[in-house]
């Protein structure tokens, strides 16, 4: 297939062109959602491929609007896992608050190439009670990236987290590969998610801080008014929604014309996953709040022929829920009695050898039994967006790269059969249920031949080497 050159295909596709034609000499400010930052002279500035902004250092920070207070501050390089200067609210703000990270208070700031500089606005409607209650801490947050000479057009953004901004030479517009995506036609068109939504909801950075639940907290909510709730991603049952609603899309027989703009910000998200996993990020089992980033490194390693994303979406270096929480059962987990109180019915022993999945992994069984249907809760959160993620890597034909059998089998032989009936609802509105096009590309394309053969159950169990004890 032939692809035109980038800045053929940006004139054709009506996209945005600033951030490719090279550095606006003579910025003393750049703005991106509601968020401004004010040089002391005129810097050279630009947007990567998504958007955000660069600028060449050094270059001095006079000003960050609106002004940054213990509630929502800015941070040079955040590391997930450590302490922040992002926001103050003990006792619940974790990693813990330092008042001499948040540069944002004490300005002016001098910021060399090699620094990303992540702001936030607090949100004032947090924990206000009622049906639009909002359970996150920022309204808005963005990434102003700090570099020693300009990205080649049609750049990706480097990570977000840490210090290394390396931009690799196939993290560009020219570099996608379309040709590993399907082309096939949506077999119910009123099905089929709205692509505008999900553009929207994946185009800002995603803000990852805590490796267990309260990571949820960290997450921007926007648009409050919006049709279908909050497009931006804060739980993980939603954030597992958006992207594999998004690896499904990109799975039709749209153009690349109209998959490009989607692509690239799932591409963008796919880089932030990468350099998170290499600062030791984990997206540790808890209920639903982990959930979804997966896919957005998956179809980035695929689409941008990435070794080392490649490496990391293998069961043995990804540490993310969805793999946490999916495994073989064994004789021993037969024989491990249930917590007191828990209504969860033990395993039987003809359960042994099936893929299984609990909400904290093979050890915590609360919310898995031998009840499958009757069994409430997080198996439903968990399984109906994850349906949209293993229907997108067996519909490329890229099972074996996740090295995670009981992963595939148990969504494809256990719960999408079960539950495919329940399905309800089209994106943006989505919840327990797996939705009506995620059911029809599976009814319609996904195959037995997809899913991989039967491995042998291993006798004994290991500690995960990836889940922090």
């Amino acid at each position: 297939m032939t692809i035109a050159p980038p800045l053929v295909l940006l004139r054709r596709f009506a996209f945005t062109l600033l951030w490719i034609v090279g550095p606006a000499w003579g910025g003393t400010s750049v703005s991106q959602w509601g968020i401004t930052w004010t040089f002391s002279e005129d810097r050279p500035t630009g947007q990567f491929i998504n958007g955000d902004w660069w600028v060449i250092g050094p270059v001095t920070v006079t000003q960050i609007s609106p002004a940054s207070s213990p509630l929502g501050g800015s941070m040079v390089n955040p590391v997930p896992g450590q302490p922040q200067g992002l926001y103050f609210d003990n006792p619940f703000a974790a990693p813990p608050y330092n008042g001499a990270l948040n540069v944002g208070m004490n300005l002016p700031l001098t910021l060399l190439g090699g620094s990303s500089l992540y702001s936030t606005i607090n949100n004032p409607d947090t924990w206000i009670q009622g049906p639009n209650q909002e359970k996150t801490w920022f309204k808005e947050t963005a990434v102003l990236t700090v570099l020693d000479k300009a990205p080649s057009p049609g750049s990706f953004r480097p990570p977000w987290a840490g210090s290394n901004k390396t931009i690799k030479p196939n993290w560009n517009l020219s570099r996608l590969n379309f040709a590993v995506l399907r082309s096939l036609a949506p077999p119910v068109p009123a099905n089929v998610p709205d692509q505008t939504w999900l553009e929207d909801a994946t185009q800002r950075p995603l803000l990852e801080m805590n490796f267990n639940w309260p990571n949820s907290n960290w997450k921007s909510s926007w648009a409050e008014n919006k049709p279908g709730g909050y497009p931006r991603r804060t739980y993980g049952r939603e954030i597992a929604h958006i992207s594999s609603g998004a690896g499904l899309l990109l799975q039709t027989n749209l153009s690349n014309a109209s998959k490009q703009k989607l692509l690239i910000h799932m591409c963008q998200w796919g880089i932030d996953v990468s350099g998170l996993i290499r600062l030791g990020m984990q997206w540790q089992p808890n209920g639903g709040h982990n959930l979804g980033r997966m896919m957005p490194l998956f179809l980035a390693a695929n689409v941008l022929n990435d070794a080392e994303m490649l490496e990391q979406v293998k069961r043995s270096n990804g540490p993310f829920q969805e793999y946490f929480t999916h495994y073989f059962i064994l004789q021993e987990d037969i024989d491990r009695p249930r917590a007191p109180g828990s209504n969860a019915a033990p395993y039987t022993q003809s359960m042994l050898g099936i893929p299984e999945w609990s909400s904290g992994g093979r050890f915590e069984q609360s919310q898995a039994s031998s009840n499958f249907i009757g069994d409430v809760g997080y198996r439903f959160i968990n399984g109906a967006p994850n349906c949209g993620a293993i229907g997108t890597v067996l519909l490329m034909g890229k099972g074996h790269q996740l090295e995670h059998e009981a992963f595939i089998r148990y969504i494809a032989e256990r719960y999408y059969p079960k539950l495919k009936g329940n399905a309800a609802g089209v994106l943006p509105i989505y919840g327990d249920d797996i939705t009506l096009f995620n059911r029809d590309m599976w009814d319609h394309y996904i195959t037995e031949d997809a899913i991989p053969p039967s491995n042998p159950v291993a006798p004994v169990s290991r500690p995960d080497p990836l889940l922090l004890k």
